[in-house]
């Protein structure tokens, strides 16, 4: 039966050939078909894309917090190590005081040579962590360095408001004070 079908589509050409009637094929339903998969590929393709650029940009900003982590981390450690610094030279300083006050004591020479060695060894390790002495006598007085417990009037009017005398040394250790100097201050 197909056979027949088959025999009564053909059809005899001028020439006497025998040839097949072309099938009509609809190409506007396979287009629109087509037109529909290539807009559904695209929107895919576009929220691909979106959800690529959102992982982007979240590991960008991860990366960033994470080297501000690391810059915090390293700032927070060097303050702290600052910080225990400054703590042992606060019960290292007193000691500098009493060496001071034995140098002004002591009468035998080679006792005085030997504790002014002692005195250069811990000022030169004072030094090495930074810790400085508060230059202070003939300084005009500064309250943010220094500690006035006494007020005298001034010899010449020029030393006014000037430091005549240091009591107690004071030390810094960058832009931290250790220790104010406790002075006596002209008026």
């Amino acid at each position: 039966m197909d056979e027949e079908k088959k025999i009564e589509e053909q059809t005899e050409d001028v020439s006497g050939e025998v040839t097949e009637e072309p099938e009509t094929v609809n190409f506007t339903e396979q287009i629109a078909e087509l037109e529909e998969k290539l807009k559904k590929a695209e929107a895919e393709l576009d929220k691909s894309f979106g959800k690529m650029k959102d992982i982007n940009t979240m590991y960008v900003r991860l990366q960033a917090d994470f080297d501000n982590y690391k810059k915090r981390t390293a700032e927070q450690l060097k303050n702290a190590r600052g910080e225990g610094i400054a703590d042992a030279m606060m019960k290292v300083i007193p000691i500098a005081d009493v060496i001071g006050n034995a140098l002004k004591m002591i009468t035998d020479e080679k006792v005085a040579e030997g504790v002014n060695m002692i005195n250069r060894q811990l000022n030169d390790t004072l030094a090495a962590f930074g810790v400085e002495e508060l230059q202070a006598l003939g300084k005009p007085f500064d309250p943010a360095l220094h500690n006035a417990i006494l007020r005298v009037p001034a010899e010449k009017p020029e030393m006014s408001g000037c430091v005549i005398e240091v009591f107690q040394k004071g030390y810094r250790m960058g832009d931290k004070i250790l220790r104010h100097s406790v002075v006596k201050v002209a008026e």
